[in-house]
């Protein structure tokens, strides 16, 4: 195995120890690589690529607009930017059982740690949206075996979702959890979970890791210390620095335009020095005065 690819295995390895721990390892989502540089910036242990910020940071809503290639890029700039392991949302796959293959060689290949199917039928719809359904057992199920049988290493993991419980309610989607257990996927995501008693029921029920979402201002919030001790494996928040980014944007805007000044913002401002920092500026100016050195 070539030094990439073991480096890229070896993140996938850190993805199997976070879940294999039952801790609900929190792991926020964004869109693109500076918000992966601020998750790695504030400790966190992994970074998750969300469909729905990829789609609204293209000024779309997450529908299925979106295509593979564009989500393999956008993976790609982030697995760069980082050195924590990326999970990548892979939606349905972006086509059939051979197209799904060509997205999981295509996200291992770009560094991806981990990614998750869904069960939803195409074009799917954000799992916080109406106007879902679900495909059948068979077809995930193909899904699933095209995934696992695409990837090279092991230590790439599969992930199966299911957005059953917004549609048929928790016992459905234990049911659907299990399937794809079955399978041999590595660990399985549940969606609109509303409780801790919830959150531990589906836990309990899967022998596999379960990663749960967490959504601030769809569901009500447990804290973090407390979905820890449901033997959940991941909680992810995927839409958490989008709505953050949203809501203060607009704040700063609507005070610029109403009182023609930004002072009021500007002690919640990150200094451009600190952020140029973080972008990798003094990098670039050491590797430049080396180059003019060794001239």
């Amino acid at each position: 195995m070539s030094s990439s690819l073991s480096q890229d295995a070896s993140k996938g390895a850190r993805v199997r120890a976070m879940l294999a721990r039952r801790e609900a390892v929190a792991v926020p989502g964004t869109h693109d690589a500076l918000g992966a540089m601020l998750i790695e910036a504030a400790g966190f242990e992994a970074v998750y690529m969300s469909g729905y910020c990829v789609a609204a940071s293209r000024g779309k809503p997450d529908i299925g607009l979106i295509s593979g290639s564009e989500m393999i890029a956008q993976a790609a700039q982030i697995v760069a930017a980082v050195n924590l392991p990326v999970i990548a949302d892979a939606d349905t796959g972006y086509g059939d059982v051979s197209n799904i293959a060509e997205t999981v060689r295509a996200l291992e290949r770009a560094g991806v740690a981990a990614m998750h199917l869904e069960d939803q039928m195409s074009p799917k719809r954000c799992g916080a949206m109406s106007g879902k359904a679900l495909v059948d057992d068979a077809e995930m199920a193909g899904r699933l075996r095209a995934a696992l049988l695409a990837r090279r290493s092991p230590d790439f993991l599969v992930i199966g979702r299911t957005d059953a419980v917004a549609l048929h309610g928790v016992s459905e989607a234990i049911r659907r959890l299990k399937a794809m257990a079955e399978l041999g996927v590595d660990a399985v995501m549940v969606p609109s979970l509303s409780s801790l008693d919830e959150c531990r029921a589906v836990a309990e029920a899967v022998n596999i890791p379960v990663i749960h979402t967490v959504a601030e201002t769809i569901r009500p919030l447990q804290p973090q210390r407390e979905l820890a001790q449901t033997g959940l494996g991941m909680s992810l928040y995927p839409i958490t620095l989008i709505q953050g980014i949203v809501g203060w944007q607009r704040t700063l805007l609507e005070r610029l335009k109403e009182e023609g000044s930004t002072a009021a913002m500007v002690p919640d401002m990150a200094p451009l020095a600190q952020i140029t920092e973080m972008l990798g500026a003094s990098h670039y100016a050491a590797f430049e005065r080396q180059v003019v050195k060794g001239a």
